[in-house]
């Protein structure tokens, strides 16, 4: 996987926003498998445009990106982390049930 990360995050630029998702999804894995990646992951998702895909898109792929921010900072935490989450937070892009979906994974955290 080390081999082949940076190749594998250009598909967080794919025109098909399902494949982004399940992209995003897959990441959550891998970082979960290669600690070692987890800062690359990590960058590469705090710095995703998520105003680049379709706006009925936005919130199922922020979620995500969330869900695996939320299990990275577990053992990589960083600034840059914790102001992403902030921010998406108070963003307006997520509704109440999903704020508090990931209000719930940060304390479990």
């Amino acid at each position: 996987m080390e081999a082949v990360i940076d190749e594998y995050l250009t598909l967080l630029r794919d025109e098909k926003p399902i494949t982004v998702r399940q992209c995003i999804q897959a990441l959550g894995k891998v970082a979960a498998a290669k600690p070692d990646l987890a800062g690359k992951i990590a960058a590469a998702l705090v710095s995703f445009d998520l105003m680049s895909v379709k706006e009925t898109m936005r919130k199922p792929i922020l979620r995500d990106i969330l869900r695996v921010l939320c299990s990275i900072r577990t053992h990589h935490a960083t600034a840059e982390i914790e102001g992403f989450i902030s921010k998406a937070l108070t963003g307006g892009v997520l509704d109440k049930k999903s704020q508090k979906e990931i209000e719930d994974l940060l304390e479990q955290t």
